[in-house]
């Protein structure tokens, strides 16, 4: 049997142990219910090795020192344990309900006198001594040892139950695997004395708990990539509108009476913006600067065929050897175009720029339109969809930013910031 509980205990703490720096050094590790769940691995190792020292070195005659740690170990991490998994739950439903912290203040306090109370058995022997012999023996009060972590036990109950409607039935479900698992494996270690099941119990919930943590994960990862894949149908269809195509088309079927071969051209111009349009919801990875102009003048070749010279573009390009985000000029550009320019009845220019700085590419795309009041492109409408999800993929994909100012009847100029050292970055060679 000592040979069993040694094994069990050992393989239980190894668990625990990997379980603890995953959730210390992994991903997210900041995040309540992590921190929380990373003390209960490892006030459970703690608990394990106290116990294993206590199996093994019982009996033997130099053993007094180890076997002294190995019950303080044992009795003085009982109470955080417990505590852990109350800070767990309460960071669980947080986010649902408001708690009181009467409840965990209580917990926290008969963490405490567990505490110093196990301190104090390691001279007094009130929870343990060790005998004649080195053998391992309870203390005169040692029920107390008992009572005060099934009191936080039950308040952990009471908090799980209190709450349950404020939980996921799969989060109650592995939550009280925490209360279940340990109790089952506590009636069968006092029906089967000498065995020790306990904390290999605990172990096991807390596979569950962490088990449950992934599928949560997984499950946000699934609902991100979900909202990331209908925000780049809303990029295409803020930059596609009907009138759009609806202008376009009529602009080529003018232009077939008029000028078969710029009728051509035009098509062409078309089909190769749709087409960058549909890639750009296909791939994830930052394209050229160069990639991103060409497919920005797709889209001014066909609004300069539609405005009959109302619409003038310069280009001042003093460095192209970048990468960007995929449609973040364009955007921006028709933006300027069409709720800068457009709206002056004799037209106007649209004058797009790059330059370098130690620390960044900047691109800057200015009209002499009609411009805006300061507030009005955060208003959300769908007229600056576009100019909102430029902005987002250039903080998440390249830490970039995008910075517009504008005046009332003088023009907008918009600056797109991309960092050498964003994540976008990569250095190619000029061709």
């Amino acid at each position: 049997m000592q040979q069993i509980n040694i094994t069990l205990n050992l393989y239980s703490a190894v668990i625990c142990l990997i379980l603890f720096l995953y959730l210390c050094f992994g991903r997210n590790s900041k995040d309540k219910p992590r921190l929380f769940l990373a003390l209960m691995c490892l006030f459970n190792c703690t608990m394990l090795v106290g116990d294993t020292i206590l199996v093994a070195f019982e009996g033997l005659a130099w053993a007094f020192v180890p076997l002294w740690v190995g019950g303080l170990l044992f009795y003085i991490s009982s109470g955080p344990l417990l505590l852990a998994f109350a800070g767990y739950v309460i960071a669980c439903v947080s986010g649902e309900v408001k708690i009181g912290k009467g409840v965990f203040y209580l917990a926290a306090f008969l963490c405490t006198l567990q505490v110093l109370c196990s301190a104090l058995s390691a001279w007094n022997g009130m929870y343990f001594t060790i005998g004649e012999g080195n053998i391992y023996i309870r203390g005169n009060i040692f029920l107390l040892s008992q009572i005060i972590p099934f009191s936080i036990y039950l308040i952990n109950a009471f908090l799980i139950i209190r709450y349950s409607r404020y939980l996921r039935r799969r989060n109650l479900l592995f939550l009280s695997s925490h209360i279940i698992i340990p109790l089952a494996a506590e009636i069968i270690q006092i029906c089967n004395y000498g065995i020790s099941l306990l904390n290999t119990g605990v172990t096991l919930a807390l596979l569950f708990v962490f088990i449950n943590i992934q599928i949560t994960r997984e499950l946000r990862i699934e609902q991100q990539e979900k909202e990331l894949a209908e925000a780049r149908i809303d990029i295409m269809l803020s930059q596609i509108q009907p009138h759009f195509l609806y202008n376009t088309l009529t602009a080529i079927r003018r232009l077939c009476g008029l000028d078969p071969e710029k009728a051509k051209e035009a098509i062409l111009d078309f089909s190769l913006f749709l087409r960058g349009n549909m890639n750009a919801l296909t791939s994830k990875a930052p394209i050229t600067f160069s990639q991103e102009k060409k497919h920005t003048e797709k889209y001014l070749n066909l609004e300069q065929q539609r405005m009959q010279g109302r619409l003038r573009v310069v280009y001042i390009i003093m460095v192209s050897d970048f990468f960007v985000p995929p449609l973040t000029l364009q955007p921006i550009v028709e933006n300027a175009v069409r709720h800068g320019v457009l709206r002056r009845e004799e037209g106007g220019t649209v004058t797009i720029s790059t330059q370098e700085t130690p620390q960044a590419y900047i691109i800057t795309v200015s009209d002499d339109g009609v411009g805006f009041s300061p507030g009005r492109e955060e208003q959300g409408d769908r007229i600056h969809v576009g100019i909102a999800n430029v902005r987002k993929r250039l903080e998440d994909i390249c830490g970039g930013g995008l910075e517009i100012k504008s005046t009332p009847n003088v023009g907008t100029m918009a600056t797109i910031t991309i960092p050498k050292e964003g994540g976008a970055q990569h250095e190619i060679s000029s061709n």
